[in-house]
């Protein structure tokens, strides 16, 4: 058989105008492979009806989460993928909360499928995990098959459900609908593409689950999975076991989004006998997920079937690969792991330990920590504390009646000063050629193209900080540098800031370059966003573009700036990160990055040079008096959006005290201009009102 990929997708977005990939693929499907409709009508005709009976044993089926993501919201918990294996083991053993509100006339149809989900315990190379597998890429936005081919992220499909999450899945079309999740029929073995891709943002209802799916999402892209259509295909003409979605026990729907509000006593179809009400409990209906209750019976044996004779399917419940993926025990010694809360924490702070030992059940163990509060213990879960800053090793050593196996990881724990040994002010100018190494200020390096010091543009001195894209560097990726940790009680009542200066040109008018920020108290990384700004905000002129581009002037360089105000100003350890995002388009610069009472480009300097702008308002006549006291001096107008529209003096070696008459002329029309003056390296932004 030709080979053939036939993806069920999901599209669940209530109230807007939403597309689906099912359709689209399937018809793609059987245009290009006229053989999957006999393999299709010969695997239903082979079903067995329906029944009630149930099996000796359920079908288990080991798990893995791919978690692709660049160290955003998209880069989902533990917790939070724990809580959907757990939603969809009620889902498919009829043991979810919500069964009781299914209407009396579908409870006698309503099945127990006999499923149970759990996360695997050893991966490929037979390690011990956890059954997720994080994946840095910025292949996580606008997503599709593209996941399945990174490196490290797919698993045997004959051993494993393979799941990538994702921040968002590529549409097709331009509807404006917005895709969850998709997954691929059983009906032919590609390793390459089997399983399901699914939107981050409705993994489970805990952490960044939205609440509003249930978990939903994930269960109906598994009844894919393992066969299942939509309730409403073929619309009302499918009313029979051989039409539509092949059950008899689910009435027809007429369209994708006929049930999307649950209507009560919803009837789109009456071509059936005997006609019945929508069954919107369905999993497989686009209904709202805290409606969805139920599978089928037919269903039920639909799944069945395909767990029976579908080979890629079969296997992954077989007593040799549950064995081999680690949710069920051997007779062997166990291999001892373990993973903690967090292995970066402040003095004092607590760190909990957890043991996921694979292969065999463990009757004894004993964990060792050096530098903790308790050197020595045999509990499943120990909490520890260390009160001394450093990097502490931690062993655990796992037995039973087969033997015992032991792990040791140096320098596994790092412990860092309850309250920051940095204070304001904090300035960062990449100038140093090891401003990174040993200081505390950190490029994230989970890509091979990331941040690097640029030596041949800055905004003073001769080194920046480049983020350096290009139409080769993958969309979505994100340069990412942390500062060091800071205490900012000294500036309390002083209105504490985080600023730099930032040089950007768009490439065209479709770049979306981003920069955001992010702070995080304490020790653990956790990062909250504070700030946003997009491609046109961070370039210094938004009304020009350049297919490259490399500052030359400081006219180049705009401030960006948040006043971190009351609300950080007890903070006795904080942290940021700078984040810029690729869109393809041109490299971002960043210099002085300054973390004090001032912005970058109004320090002390400010208060010595007895800077004096009159009148302001103006109306055309403006005066400019300062002093400068070493290096080039200039002076010019920016318009609000950072066009340079104005030159009143530019690039002259005088010192001392600087006299600057102009008048506009009628150039500019009413309004506030910033007003820039470079003096010994340092440029001040001033506000001037012209009111013609």
């Amino acid at each position: 058989m030709n080979k053939l990929l036939i993806i069920i997708a999901l599209c669940f977005q209530l109230n807007v105008s939403a597309q689906c990939l099912t359709d689209h693929y399937y018809k793609e499907a059987k245009k290009n492979n006229p053989q999957i409709a006999e393999v299709e009508k010969v695997f239903f005709e082979e079903v067995p009806r329906a029944s009630n009976a149930k099996r000796a044993t359920v079908y288990i089926i080991p798990v893995v989460f791919h978690v692709i993501h660049t160290n955003g919201p998209e880069n989902i918990s533990k917790s939070q993928i724990e809580n959907q294996i757990k939603i969809l083991n009620e889902d498919f053993s009829l043991t979810n909360a919500n069964k009781s509100a299914i209407r009396s006339v579908f409870t006698n149809v309503a099945a127990d499928c006999q499923f149970e989900f759990r996360l695997a315990k050893i991966d490929p190379q037979g390690n011990c995990t956890d059954g997720i597998n994080r994946v840095y890429s910025p292949l996580h936005s606008n997503a599709r098959d593209n996941v399945k081919a990174i490196s490290g992220a797919r698993w045997p499909n004959t051993k494993y459900l393979n799941i990538w999450t994702v921040s968002s899945i590529q549409e097709i079309g331009t509807n404006g609908g917005v895709t969850l999740g998709y997954a691929t029929f059983p009906f032919w073995n590609d390793p390459s593409k089997d399983g399901i891709v699914m939107r981050a943002d409705y993994v489970g209802v805990i952490g960044t689950g939205n609440v509003n799916g249930a978990g939903r999402t994930l269960t109906h892209e598994i009844g894919h999975y393992l066969g299942l259509f939509h309730t409403f295909t073929d619309s009302c003409d499918g009313v029979t076991a051989n039409e539509g979605d092949f059950c008899e026990d689910t009435p027809p729907v007429a369209g994708t989004f006929t049930n999307a509000n649950c209507p009560v006593n919803g009837n789109s179809c009456h071509t059936e006998f005997p006609d019945k009400i929508d069954q919107w409990e369905n999993y497989m209906d686009y209904s709202k997920g805290s409606c969805q209750a139920m599978f089928s019976q037919d269903q039920k044996s639909i799944m069945h079937h395909t767990m029976e004779t579908i080979s890629i399917r079969s296997s992954l419940s077989s007593t040799n690969n549950l064995v081999a993926t680690g949710v069920n025990d051997a007779n062997v010694a166990p291999k001892a792991y373990f993973y903690s809360s967090t292995t970066t924490v402040c003095a004092g702070e607590p760190v909990y330990f957890y043991d996921i030992s694979c292969k065999a059940q463990v009757s004894s163990k004993q964990w060792n920590f050096t530098g903790g509060s308790i050197t020595m213990t045999n509990k499943d879960t120990p909490v520890v504390t260390y009160k001394t800053p450093g990097k502490y090793k931690v062993t655990l050593t796992v037995t039973n009646s087969f033997g015992s196996n032991s792990l040791t990881i140096d320098n596994y724990i790092t412990v860092k000063p309850s309250v920051a040994v940095d204070k304001p002010a904090i300035v960062q100018g990449f100038e140093s050629p090891t401003w990174n190494v040993g200081t505390g200020w950190t490029i994230l390096d989970q890509s091979t193209v990331k941040f690097k010091t640029e030596t041949t543009a800055a905004w003073k001195g001769s080194n920046s900080l480049v983020a350096p894209i290009s139409s080769s560097v993958p969309l979505g990726q994100r340069f990412q540098l942390v500062t060091v940790p800071v205490d900012l009680r000294p500036l309390k009542g002083k209105t504490p800031k985080i600023s730099m200066m930032v040089a950007y040109l768009r490439k065209n008018t479709n770049s979306a370059e981003e920069l955001r920020m992010y702070y995080s108290r304490g020790c653990d990384n956790k990062w909250t966003q504070f700030l946003y700004r997009n491609a046109g905000f961070i370039a210094y002129n938004s009304n020009l573009y350049a297919p490259t581009f490399i500052p030359t002037s400081p006219s180049h360089w705009k401030l960006i700036s948040f006043n971190l105000g009351p609300a950080f100003e007890n903070d006795s350890n904080i942290s940021f990160m700078i984040e810029v995002v690729s869109a393809q388009g041109n490299p971002v610069y960043i210099d002085d990055i300054n973390i004090s009472q001032y912005t970058t480009d109004i320090t002390e300097v400010e208060k010595t040079i007895s800077l004096n702008v009159f009148p302001n308002p103006s109306t055309g006549e403006l005066n400019v008096n300062y002093e400068n006291t070493g290096g080039e001096t200039s002076v010019w107008l920016e318009n609000i959006e950072g066009k340079h529209v104005a030159t009143l003096m530019e690039n002259t070696n005088q010192t001392g005290e600087i006299s600057v008459k102009w008048n506009h002329q009628g150039t500019l029309t009413s309004g506030i201009y910033v007003l820039k003056i470079k003096s010994n390296e340092q440029v001040i932004n001033k506000k001037v009102i012209f009111a013609n």
